[in-house]
C-alpha cells in the first residue's frame, strides 16, 4: 500500500499498518532491514498506538529500537541506513530482533490488532486514533 493510499485511511488504521510494517519487516530482516528501509518510516506511528494495542513490552523494544539514533528519529530511510553504518550497531539489533521473536508467540497479536481494526471500522471516520502521543523525539 502505497503512502497517498495510506493517507486515505483513517488514523487508526494507518496506526495498525504501522505496527504491521514493523512486524512484518522485522521477521524478515530484523531491525537492521527495518530501519534501513521504507517500513522504518512509519516507525513513529507504529509506536504512537503499539502499547495500547499489544502491550508495554512491545512500546518498550519499539522506543528503545528507535532511540539508538539518538534524540531525534531520523523519518527517512537515507539518513538511517547513514546513522547505521555509523554506528555499528549489529549486536545492538540482533538483540532486538531477539526481544521481537520472544515476544511474538507470548500473545495472539494478530488476533488483537484484528479486533483493534474492527473496532476502528466501526468508528465514525474522523480524526481518532488509538493514542494521540506520536512525537519523534524521546525524552532525555
Amino acid at each position: 500500500m502505497s503512502d497517498g493510499d495510506r493517507d486515505r485511511l483513517m488514523p487508526m488504521e494507518r496506526q495498525l499498518l504501522a505496527i504491521c510494517d514493523l512486524r512484518q519487516e522485522v521477521q524478515s530482516g530484523g531491525f537492521d532491514s527495518y530501519f534501513r528501509y521504507w517500513g522504518g518510516d512509519t516507525a513513529p506511528l507504529a509506536r504512537s498506538a503499539i502499547g495500547h494495542l499489544l502491550g508495554r513490552p512491545w512500546a518498550d523494544l519499539l522506543a528503545e529500537a528507535m532511540s539508538i539514533f539518538g534524540e531525534v528519529y531520523p523519518l527517512d530511510c537515507d539518513s538511517r541506513t547513514e546513522q547505521l553504518e555509523v554506528l555499528d550497531a549489529d549486536a545492538t539489533l540482533n538483540e532486538f530482533d531477539t526481544r521481537l521473536y520472544d515476544l511474538e508467540p507470548q500473545q495472539d497479536s494478530d488476533a488483537l490488532l484484528t479486533a483493534a481494526l474492527n473496532t476502528a471500522r466501526t468508528r465514525p471516520r474522523s480524526g481518532r486514533s488509538f493514542a494521540t502521543r506520536q512525537s519523534t523525539s524521546f525524552p532525555s
